[in-house]
């Protein structure tokens, strides 16, 4: 990775800043307090955000809400910008803003996480120091001077923890750790499953006592089933012998229910006999007097009794006429002898009132008398054929009352020689009947007697029916305790059987856990005897080749900044041990250059080591010192030229206020501070 430019705003002292950083050597100069670490602290800040335990208020402007730090760099020769921002809520707190990454001409909003794992992955940093991504930029690019020192001072134990942190050599204290751990579970686990299979020999034993249980139910199970057989077999004869008898009982009982029919109607043609001779001669007695009738007679008066009645309704009916014919004869006469007196008295004419003449009365009065007179000789007329009439309806009436009495008379004779004849026909009816009565009474008596005979024939049927159905029963009886007795017995065999399958079923599964718990053991050994040790052997060998190679690595550089009189090494902890010939000079006991010369010596050593374990590092050609001169003497100072020939990377930032360091540089930055800090002059 190359640094191209930064670009900050309201970031520490700088109110709005833009650098472009050229490959090679570039010096941030300026006085103390100017704000070249500032530029430090903002170029981390853009790559990895603020760091754990780092608040946004150690980087906000005093004073301002918002800030923000735009980062370009080229990593494998494509241009990358990211773009980080903090923001001041109304509680006070500093947070920091969703970001923004641009890979050549796409860009994506990302959150402040997805932003760092994403720069992760484009710095090829491994993904086991995801979470110490930081870590690792702090030992391979930037540190400052101090941090350096602080490693030097450090407790033995806490700088071995960090330098295997550092190194990813706590991965193997993590598997010994974690080892140990499923150590103790496999062992755990080796006791419960020694519990588990701890009852298998008696298991063993149910089996063995389960399976000869099987086999001696089996047999009796099996004795059943014969018996069983034997019994259906006997059931199915008796059976078959109840059947013929029950067919001829049922037969005998057809035979006994035919018999009672024909009894039954024996006795209903006996009572039939007994009636039909009671009422033929009944009959007989009703046919001592003869009746003689003849239809003729009753013909003949019934004709006579018609033309009578019709007679009479032909006089009833010109009787009427005649009666209507003197009601209106008299109702006319006595309207013209009305007329004839009104005219007689009449003075004036009703219609034009003028006198009326008695010669014209009298000639009225003469023709009304004419009519009169005609009107009463008419009416006499009708009154004698009235009376006529009378006596001719009286006549007639006679006649139709004796015809009627007559024909009653002859009715009667008609309907008394009727019942003789009915009688007579009736008595000849019933001797027919009584006489094929007597014939089937004599046929039934017959039949009856044949059946009685047969009936003897089944006497003894019913008595073997009860005696073979008793035996039938018991049979039966048997039968049914016999199928219980072999249900149980199957029921019995299938639960033998499961429980067999059972503890064959336990037997296998305490098999199975016997031989996890053998491959568990395996492990355990395995573990314990192979692996654990070869991962302490490893981790030896690679903290031995590691101290070996810093060590070696520590002392050129440290052999590089000081005189030939004095030697470094590191001890077990990686502690510094700095020699002067034979003896040994504690590190408080050294001047203020030796002091920082051992901590730059370290601090480049480990970035060394560091790049050449992890080759991939896309950090490995950018390194940043901070103050790598803090109380080095002229000679030591000239010596950093040879530092920076000596360091194979394509771009170096320094920051340091000694003047003299400004001729070893390729580019040189001028930090001023008047207030605000900012960039007076690039060369």
């Amino acid at each position: 990775m190359i640094i191209k430019k930064l670009s900050v705003k309201n970031i520490r002292s700088y109110r709005e800043l833009s650098i472009d950083f050229p490959v090679g050597t570039t010096l941030l100069s300026g006085d103390i307090g100017a704000g070249k670490t500032s530029i430090l602290l903002a170029l981390q800040f853009a790559l990895f955000g603020l760091q754990p335990g780092q608040k946004g208020a150690s980087l906000l402007r005093q004073g301002e809400e918002t800030a923000s730090a735009k980062l370009l760099v080229e990593i494998d020769n494509e241009e990358i910008e990211i773009e980080r921002s903090l923001k001041k809520s109304k509680n006070g707190s500093i947070t920091q803003e969703d970001s923004i990454l641009r890979i050549g001409k796409e860009s994506f909003e990302l959150s402040t996480s997805e932003l760092k794992n994403k720069v992760i992955s484009l710095l090829d940093y491994p993904k086991e120091f995801a979470k110490k991504s930081d870590l690792l930029y702090k030992y391979t690019v930037y540190t400052p001077q101090e941090g350096m020192k602080e490693i030097v001072n450090e407790r033995p134990e806490t700088r071995l923890d960090l330098i295997r942190h550092i190194f990813g050599v706590d991965r193997y204290k993590r598997i010994k750790d974690n080892s140990q751990i499923f150590l103790q579970r496999i062992k755990e686990n080796i006791k419960i499953k020694e519990v588990q299979i701890k009852e298998i020999n008696n298991l063993r034993e149910k089996l063995v006592l389960a399976s000869e249980e099987k086999i001696k139910v089996s047999k009796e199970l099996l004795d059943y089933s014969t018996a069983l057989e034997k019994v259906s077999f006997e059931k199915k004869e008796l059976k078959e012998k109840i059947d013929i008898l029950k067919q001829r009982l049922e037969e005998k009982a057809k035979i006994d229910i035919d018999k009672s029919k024909k009894e039954g109607e024996l006795q209903g043609k006996k009572a039939l006999k007994m009636r039909l001779e009671r009422e033929i001669s009944s009959s007989n007695l009703q046919l001592t007097e003869k009746r003689d009738f003849k239809q003729e007679s009753l013909d003949n008066i019934t004709l006579l009794l018609l033309k009578h009645k019709r007679n009479l309704e032909d006089l009833n009916q010109r009787f009427t006429e005649a009666s209507a014919k003197v009601y209106f004869l008299e109702s006319q006469k006595e309207i013209s002898l009305k007329l004839k007196e009104k005219i007689i008295s009449m003075e004036n004419c009703p219609t034009c009132f003028q006198s009326v003449a008695n010669e014209h009365k009298d000639k009225i009065s003469k023709k009304a008398q004419f009519e009169i007179e005609d009107m009463q000789r008419e009416l006499e007329q009708k009154i004698i054929l009235r009376s006529q009439l009378i006596k001719d309806i009286e006549r007639e009436k006679e006649f139709i009352q004796k015809y009627e009495q007559d024909k009653i008379t002859l009715e009667r004779e008609k309907i008394k020689f009727e019942h003789q004849r009915i009688i007579d026909t009736k008595i000849k009816s019933d001797m027919i009947v009584l006489d094929r009565t007597n014939q089937e009474i004599s046929l039934l008596e017959f039949e009856i007697t044949s059946l009685t005979s047969q009936i003897l024939k089944f006497e003894d049927a019913k008595k073997i029916f009860e005696q073979e159905k008793v035996k039938l029963d018991l049979i039966d009886l048997e039968s049914r305790k016999m199928e219980i007795r072999l249900a149980e017995k199957r029921k019995e065999v299938e639960m033998l059987k499961k429980q067999v399958e059972q503890i064959g079923i336990e037997i296998n599964q305490k098999e199975n856990i016997r031989e996890q718990m053998a491959k568990l053991r395996g492990l355990q050994d395995w573990l314990e005897e192979k692996f654990l040790p070869l991962i302490t052997l490893t981790e030896t060998n690679v903290m031995i080749t590691l101290r070996r190679d810093f060590s070696k690595i520590f002392n050129e550089w440290f052999s590089t900044l000081v005189s030939d009189s004095l030697s470094v090494r590191l001890d077990e902890d990686f502690t510094p041990i700095i020699s002067n010939q034979d003896y040994e000079i504690d590190y408080d006991f050294l001047s203020g250059g030796e002091r920082t010369a051992v901590a730059l010596a370290y601090r480049l050593a480990l970035n060394q080591v560091i790049n050449s374990m992890l080759s991939r590092l896309k950090t490995k050609d950018l390194i940043i010192l901070d103050e790598p001169t803090d109380g080095f003497s002229e000679q030591q100072l000239d010596k950093m030229r040879d530092i920076f020939e000596q360091l194979d990377v394509k771009q170096i930032i320094l920051v340091s206020h000694e003047q003299k360091i400004e001729g070893f540089v390729d580019s040189i930055i001028r930090i001023k501070k008047d207030g605000t800090s900012k960039v007076e002059s690039i060369k």
